[in-house]
């Protein structure tokens, strides 16, 4: 996503000095109203309806109902079931005849039991002891608190790439406007040279470089105003807004970077803990998941106690009449108590357990990476910012004089002191330095960004 916010701008800075014969589509749709977004109302529109944001959220409660889930699982289970049963043959058992005053030796047949059985009962189990259940409630409680702070981190990312997204949209459209009001300047001079030409005081490879510095011009717009859609389209997609429909930027680029500005500075050389970043506390949660892994392997060397009670009764008949209360039922009721001892494996609980270990020392190698990572970025964020802020102004020093020189070259040129090839110079190279201008601009946006990120705010 941020290689794709660089391409866009790029491509609409590159677009105000190179441009390309190609139609003009602007992607509105007729019938409807645009909807109107100021900078805040973006954010929070993306942090309520992004895709990103809403499967972050669903993973948190996902893993609530994952923290229940093993909760309940150490609680009381109650189950009932009814089995009905009809032979169609009654099994033939042979005795032998002596019990019944028979002959040794001889067997009687005999067949036991009924026709039609029915058996209901309902059973309570309860896990009395479980080393693996206590280490899963403790790990629940991590996940979701690891659900949590992904939460939190999605949302610092959504509010990063809206914020530099939304720049480059009005960025884009400044710049578009700039160019529009260049090139109608063009064609007024363009107009009063032609005019100057058909009275006989300019030649023709004046008027023919005005033309075309003019039909350059128009290029150039109608590419930008291609590339302001495709910006717009992608701040519609982070947001989570429909890309069919048409949106409106209600703030200025001016009055939000100004505002930027004043912010800049502020405490962008505070003392930095990594260990209160986003980045740190999520690898942290990790490393204790990897922990409670561990733990969970190391507790299948541990007996396992359960407990259950059940109770039955069953109606034996020659006839379907179970619903007859005069024909008695016959009850029955156990307890039942289990223990199960691990005695040995082969080594397989042994082998989990090292492979569960060496998992969490990669955890450990992982968070102390971020930490040191995290250190480095806050360090190039810094230096960045400042590189970039002194560029600006540089920039913004540079567009002052490019626009004197136009003004100065446009008057020259209006009085026969100056040529078309001179204005069309002029012309460029302010084209030019508002591009740099523009990139300035964005870059200063990027680092105070990145410099925010890096610091987890």
């Amino acid at each position: 996503m941020r290689r794709l916010q660089i391409s866009l701008m790029a491509g609409f800075l590159l677009l105000t000095v190179a441009g390309t014969n190609a139609g003009n589509n602007t992607g509105n749709f007729p019938g409807t109203e645009p909807f109107k977004l100021s900078y805040q109302e973006a954010i929070e529109y993306a942090l309520e309806h992004g895709t990103e944001m809403q499967a972050a959220r669903l993973d948190l409660e996902i893993a609530g109902r994952n923290q229940w889930e093993i909760t309940a699982s150490g609680l009381p289970q109650i189950d009932a079931s009814a089995n009905y049963q009809y032979n169609f043959r009654i099994p033939t058992q042979l005795v032998p005849a002596e019990f019944f005053g028979g002959e040794p030796g001889e067997f009687v047949e005999v067949q036991f039991g009924t026709e039609q059985n029915l058996t209901a009962s309902a059973t309570v189990s309860q896990l009395v002891f479980d080393g693996s259940y206590i280490v899963g409630l403790r790990a629940a409680r991590i996940y979701r608190e690891l659900s949590r702070q992904t939460l939190q981190r999605s949302e610092l990312e959504v509010r990063n790439q809206v914020s530099e997204t939304y720049f480059i949209v009005l960025l884009s459209r400044d710049n578009l406007s700039i160019v529009r009001d260049n090139l109608a300047n063009m064609k007024k001079t363009l107009d009063e040279t032609r005019e100057i030409y058909k009275a006989g005081f300019t030649d023709q490879i004046n008027l023919d470089q005005l033309r075309l510095s003019v039909s350059n011009m128009q290029n150039r717009v109608q590419n930008m105003e291609r590339q302001y859609e495709i910006s717009k389209n992608l701040l519609k997609f982070q947001i989570g807004y429909d890309i069919d429909h048409d949106i409106e930027l209600t703030d200025s680029l001016e009055e939000l970077f100004n505002r930027m500005l004043i912010e800049a500075d502020s405490g962008i050389d505070d003392d930095f803990d990594y260990e209160d970043h986003i980045d740190y506390k999520v690898m942290l949660s990790r490393q204790t998941m990897d922990y409670m892994a561990l733990r969970r392997q190391q507790s299948f060397f541990l007996p396992r106690l359960t407990a259950s009670y059940t109770y039955q009764q069953m109606a034996m008949r020659d006839e379907f009449n179970f619903t007859d209360r005069s024909r008695p039922w016959y009850p029955s009721s156990f307890l039942a108590v289990t223990l199960n001892i691990p005695i040995f494996s082969s080594g397989l609980r042994s082998a989990r357990v090292q492979e569960a270990r060496l998992e969490l020392y990669k955890s450990e190698l992982a968070t102390r990476q971020v930490s040191q990572s995290l250190k480095l970025q806050i360090a190039e964020a810094r230096t960045r910012f400042r590189n970039a802020r002194e560029q600006y102004g540089n920039e913004t020093e540079n567009l002052e004089l490019a626009e004197k020189i136009l003004r100065q070259t446009t008057i020259m040129h209006s009085e026969g002191m100056a040529t078309s090839l001179e204005l069309t110079q002029a012309s460029n190279q302010l084209l030019e330095t508002q591009a740099n201008y523009y990139t300035a601009m964005f870059e200063f946006i990027n680092a105070k960004n990145d410099l925010d990120k890096a610091r987890g705010i």
